[in-house]
């Protein structure tokens, strides 16, 4: 234990010192602030503690089998770490995890417990999945003090609730993961993409959708906004002899959609690296928004947004996903309401506190919903020790 800031951080290296830690904290009704490098401190609310129980010296492979696919990790343990692991072994964590150090300005690419409970997905998402579709299984204490396990070794594994796609994107303010097993994927032999040059973001979108519904197999569709007009990528990746194969035949679908440009396995490489870290979006950008829409429906949302702010932006998952990024008065109002007409979600993926407070940082739960997410948060964490306030008042009764 030591003393930051006037706030008591404890930093536990195993996982029954993160049982003593919540035990303690339940009994005397003490709040805990969970973290790991404290790299997304910045995407949620602030969170209401006094006290911090940091994971990361809960660190380290605990085992990984290569030939299994199989990966076990402690929570605390660095994403770049891991991913320089799996690539001595020609592996990837098929989701494309986001590094997210220039977007919130933090030295560290952040935990991979940091990244479960976040559920953050890079452009590869469309394809492949997201990050609680590789998470095999974890070992958690929950907000009772209670320690538990869920999932096995194997996707195949129908036992129980799955409680593994539950933690992904809670926050950490159920349970505090101290142990995670992925699956993990071998890296594609080699990639390319093809650039267009649209007139408009309705024929930009129409060419990602053309490219996705054709048998050239996709993984990633990006739209971005350039002085000459809408930029749609698409990208290719596999075995060399079928990528070029599979890229003839894109650039023969979509041969009528834009001036078309074939970026090389050295350029795809760079270009969705950038997009996977949301290069589109400035550092002077005050408030980013992360939109899930209808593909379809992507460009109207952007056309509508477009009319009222100055914005910077960009298409993510054949369009499913916008980013936004500006400022000015009335912004979060804005998006929050036109998102609403389209029967989608908004979160406020960046902003000051001012923004998170009066905007809200995630899309206002109905009814039926918001009174599920109370009596899941009920059964985890009754007492709100475990990162309170992080998701507003989602499960929080308010």
């Amino acid at each position: 234990m030591s003393v930051m800031n006037g706030m008591t951080v404890w930093q536990p290296k195993t996982g029954e010192q993160v049982t003593d830690i919540v035990i303690s904290a339940l009994a005397e009704r003490r709040k805990l602030s969970v973290s790991g490098h404290e790299t997304k401190a910045g995407l949620g609310h602030p969170v209401d503690a006094k006290e911090s129980l940091s994971l990361k010296n809960l660190s380290g492979i605990v085992d990984y089998q290569p030939e299994e696919l199989v990966l076990v990790v402690k929570a605390g343990t660095p994403l770049d770490e891991i991913e320089k692991t799996l690539s001595e072994k020609n592996q990837m964590l098929a989701f494309e995890p986001p590094h997210l150090e220039r977007f919130y300005g933090t030295e560290s690419t952040g935990t991979i417990g940091g990244l479960v409970a976040t559920n953050l997905s890079g452009p590869r998402r469309v394809s492949a999945g997201a990050a609680r579709d590789f998470l095999l299984g974890f070992a958690a204490v929950s907000g009772r003090g209670d320690v538990f396990k869920s999932g096995s070794r194997v996707m195949k594994n129908v036992t129980g609730y799955d409680l593994s796609k539950l933690m992904c994107g809670s926050f950490g303010t159920l349970a505090v993961m101290t142990e995670i097993t992925l699956k993990v994927l071998p890296c594609p032999e080699t990639s390319s993409s093809l650039s267009l040059l649209c007139d408009t973001i309705d024929s930009a979108q129409l060419a990602l959708a053309n490219a996705f519904c054709s048998d050239t197999e996709p993984s990633g569709g990006a739209i971005s906004r350039t002085s000459e007009g809408w930029k749609a990528v698409i990208r290719l990746e596999g075995v060399d002899v079928s990528v070029r194969d599979r890229m003839t035949k894109l650039k023969s679908t979509l041969q009528s959609a834009g001036t078309s440009q074939v970026l090389d396995k050295q350029a795809s490489e760079a270009f969705w690296g950038d997009w996977r870290d949301i290069s589109m979006i400035s550092d002077d950008a005050e408030q980013v928004y992360r939109l899930s829409v209808t593909p379809s429906d992507a460009p109207k949302i952007a056309s509508s947004l477009l009319k009222a702010y100055d914005l910077e932006l960009g298409f993510d998952w054949m369009g499913g996903l916008i980013w936004i990024g500006g400022k000015g008065a009335g912004l979060g109002q804005k998006v929050r309401q036109t998102i609403k007409d389209f029967n989608g979600h908004a979160t406020l993926m960046r902003g000051t506190e001012g923004h998170r407070r009066d905007v809200g940082v995630f899309q206002p739960q109905a009814a039926p919903l918001a009174a599920l997410a109370r009596r899941i948060k009920n059964a985890f964490d009754p007492e709100d020790i475990l990162n309170s306030g992080k998701m507003g008042t989602i499960g929080r009764g308010a």
